[in-house]
């Protein structure tokens, strides 16, 4: 049992690193990739090597960059795993916590809110917030209280970027580990077929 969730974690791993290099606009290095990840430089260097095995990833003298394949390759596992965007709001910090914060666009509704909250905020979020676009409004459930009321410069920025009838996941924090925990949560299942 140790060992399948020793794997599963790696390949989660895998999916945060490619979600990083995806977001950077330059190359990271090794070093750079376990501090935001907080795995060691050891299990970095296997993912390293395991996706440019696989072209996910071009090694450049500066540092490690995602390729055109390992773009694609995120982008579907992302969809087996539900979430069909994922992109920063920088907007979302002054309202939750942490240095950077990402959006996780989720087909459909969450379900159980807090539940889902409270799991996220388990595996390394500071902070989480949970909204659904319904009838091109964004609601904050379980009371469908309007994001607006809240922050505006938020629901402009999230509106966007979110079609109808999709919930998002805005989780924040210090580390991409932190503010990727809606992949590992969400992702996590669909490894359990493997």
């Amino acid at each position: 049992m140790c060992v399948v969730q020793h794997v599963r974690a790696r390949e989660v791993a895998y999916l945060q690193m490619l979600a990083i290099l995806s977001a950077s606009r330059t190359p990271r290095g090794r070093k750079n990739l376990a501090e935001e990840l907080r795995i060691g430089e050891g299990v970095v260097r296997t993912l390293l090597e395991g996706g440019k095995d696989l072209g996910h990833v071009i090694v450049l003298k500066g540092g490690v960059k995602i390729s055109e394949q390992g773009e694609i390759f995120l982008r579907d596992a992302l969809n087996l795993c539900g979430i069909s965007g994922m992109f920063t709001v920088d907007e979302a910090r002054k309202l939750l916590c942490g240095k950077r914060c990402v959006a996780h666009v989720v087909e459909g509704e969450v379900g159980d809110v807090l539940k889902t909250r409270d799991s996220l905020i388990r595996l390394g979020s500071c902070g989480v917030l949970i909204v659904e676009s319904r009838g091109g409004n964004l609601l904050i459930p379980p009371i469908g209280e309007p994001l607006e009321h809240y922050d505006v410069a938020l629901a402009e920025a999230l509106k966007s970027r979110v079609r109808r009838d999709a919930s998002v996941i805005v989780a924040c924090g210090d580390t991409f580990a932190d503010v990727l925990t809606p992949l590992e949560w969400r992702c996590i299942n669909i490894l359990r077929v493997f």
